[in-house]
């Protein structure tokens, strides 16, 4: 496939000193920072927590950096949907973030499996509209049916341009016994940034953007996960196609005692019944 050519952008002015940079270890030949033009696709505002130092560090080294929210978090209902979007830009000003880089779809948050492929479609415009040479989304770890679509929809659309994908763990396991921050083994991380004490200072000040969240962001530091939630962030760059077509986790985390939902339903979503 023939991309356009790439217009770029002025750089974004760097951070005085270095106080900012964590450091990164990676396993490829080409590591997370080497690209240009960022797009994050993420299911709800708050879900930048999980790289929030990678985007930080990655406007500072004057990369374009495009966050694409899919729902506004509105499971609660429609009236949470100017809250949710108002802490997202709060986050993205201490992220530094451009707002005009950041992208609301308003996708209904109890729609959204009803919706994947509209939500492929968008996702597809907007990479090639920003020309992104590098996609950033969800693992598939069966944590939330909303996170696994999207991980399903991001996967599409980088393959469909050929460009890399990069995912992160979000949460994986039933609520008593969520992991939040790390991959589903045997999986692992092809690049990990080390938070400097800035670095987590400033997620801190992403998690307090967030204040409607602040319930579930007290289950995150009350977990087990904290030490290395809040130590370092890490992506996996995929090397081989994901197969959603069968569980990632057993059991998986949304199918919890009381939930109707089942990994059925998302395989139902994603054409894969």
């Amino acid at each position: 496939m023939t991309r356009a050519r790439r217009v770029c952008d002025a750089p974004l002015p760097k951070a005085s000193g270095e106080s900012f940079r964590g450091e990164v270890e990676y396993k490829n030949m080409k590591n997370f920072f080497q690209y240009s033009r960022y797009l994050f696709v993420l299911a709800h505002p708050d879900d930048e927590i999980y790289t929030c130092a990678f985007i930080h560090q990655l406007v500072n080294d004057g990369m374009r950096v495009d966050i694409l929210y899919v729902t506004s978090g509105d499971y609660q209902g429609p009236d949470r949907t100017s809250v949710r979007e108002e802490e997202a830009r709060v986050s993205m000003r201490l992220l530094k973030v451009n707002l005009g880089n950041v992208h609301f779809m308003r996708v209904p948050e109890r729609q959204l499996m009803g919706q994947v492929g509209a939500v492929r479609e968008y996702i597809l415009a907007l990479a090639t509209t920003v020309l992104a040479d590098c996609v950033v989304g969800h693992d598939f770890e069966g944590g939330h049916n909303g996170h696994d679509a999207l991980s399903f929809c991001t996967s599409r659309v980088a393959e469909e341009l050929h460009i890399p994908l990069y995912v992160f763990p979000a949460y994986h396991g039933v609520p008593e016994e969520r992991r939040w921050n790390q991959f589903v083994s045997p999986r692992a991380a092809t690049d990990t940034l080390h938070l400097s004490a800035e670095m987590q200072s400033l997620q801190r000040r992403v998690m307090a953007a967030h204040a409607s969240q602040s319930g579930f962001f007290d289950m995150v530091r009350r977990s087990s996960s904290y030490v290395v939630f809040n130590t370092r962030e890490i992506l996996r760059l995929v090397s081989e196609p994901i197969n959603y077509g069968e569980p990632p986790t057993t059991p998986i985390g949304y199918e919890y005692p009381g939930s109707t939902l089942r990994f059925k339903d998302f395989k139902s979503a994603i054409g894969l019944a």
